[in-house]
């Protein structure tokens, strides 16, 4: 039979257990480090709301984590029209509104979070709803990521280039070697993002020239396909995934393993894309990838947290900015 003190120990720890559960039932950590389930559901909500623009989101959180970091430098507008969002390869970028949405849903309980966090958060979120809830990867909570002081247009010469001549292979993985922890193989990897997303002609204008057809490098059908889909009048966007060829612009698409399949086929749009079937052991990924699915699900979350966590490599400022395209506080 228990002592009166045991009896006391007993209860205090079971009283210690039920809040403990208490508190786990009221917010449940999703992944990491303040990233919690109140925080996904918001994000989630609002990127859902948008659907159209979730595959810019999963663009954006790369144009902006790899030029110097996660520092939410891509969204900073200026007058003189040299900032980040004004270079050729940021053309097109989608979802800025989605971010601010973001950050002012959460700034009210999480004060600490910052323009840069809305930008990864929302890139999560968006792989999740896309994927049918086969991509979810860790992310660090409200602070982790700084918000950069200013953005400089020739910054963004940091992306890897997605047409024209120095779009080989070898200057690819060569843009990938120079972040600590990538190479080849997340080269591989992330460009299956391409399964969602829209492109403007000129950054694949390359393509359509009948000589890439004649070298064997894109399949004849679908080069005539995209070249009479993008030239209508009004100009018009194209979906990256020949799947999604004749679906209205505003489909998101699925982000799924069909970009490995359309880029074996020579079914792609950026020369960047059949650049990857020029190296063997890049061309054995995607044929893995094809066959295994649930492998590409896995090393792209992988591969996206790897991306989510790059620090800012700039100035930074000590507290979040209101205003997600200027430096107010």
């Amino acid at each position: 039979m228990a002592k009166s003190g045991e009896k006391g120990s007993v209860l205090v720890l079971v009283a210690f257990a039920a809040a403990i559960l208490l508190l786990g039932a009221q917010v449940k950590p999703a992944v990491a480090d303040g990233y919690n389930t109140d925080i996904e559901g918001k994000v989630r909500g609002i990127v859902n709301a948008r659907i159209y623009d979730a595959p810019g989101l999963i663009r954006l959180v790369f144009h902006d984590c790899w030029v110097k970091g996660c520092d939410a430098s891509v969204l900073l507008k200026r007058a003189d029209g040299l900032a980040e969002m004004d270079a050729v390869q940021n053309g097109g970028l989608r979802g800025l509104d989605v971010i601010q949405a973001i950050k002012d849903a959460l700034t009210k309980d999480y004060p600490a979070v910052t323009c840069a966090d809305a930008v990864v958060y929302a890139a999560r979120e968006a792989c999740y709803i896309l994927s049918y809830g086969k991509i979810a990867y860790p992310v660090d909570g409200p602070g982790y990521h700084k918000d950069a002081v200013g953005s400089f247009k020739d910054d963004a010469a940091a992306l890897p280039p997605p047409f024209g001549p120095s779009s080989s292979f070898k200057n690819l993985t060569k843009n990938f070697g120079g972040k600590p922890g990538f190479g080849a193989g997340d080269l591989v990897i992330l460009s299956g993002a391409h399964a969602v997303g829209l492109a403007h002609r000129p950054a694949f204008v390359d393509r359509l020239d009948l000589q890439v057809a004649a070298r064997g490098e894109i399949d004849v059908l679908y080069q005539k396909k995209i070249d009479q889909v993008s030239n209508a009048s009004p100009a018009k966007a194209i979906h990256n995934n020949v799947r999604d060829i004749d679906q209205p612009e505003t489909v998101p698409g699925v982000l799924d393993n069909s970009y490995y399949a359309a880029n074996l086929g020579k079914k792609v749009l950026f020369n960047s894309d059949w650049a990857l079937i020029t190296d063997p052991a890049a061309r054995g990924q995607m044929e893995r990838f094809e066959k295994f699915p649930g492998d590409w699900y896995d090393l792209f979350g992988k591969a996206m947290a790897k991306l989510s966590r790059l620090p800012a490599e700039g100035p930074t400022l000590s507290v979040p900015r209101a205003r997600c395209d200027g430096t107010s506080y």
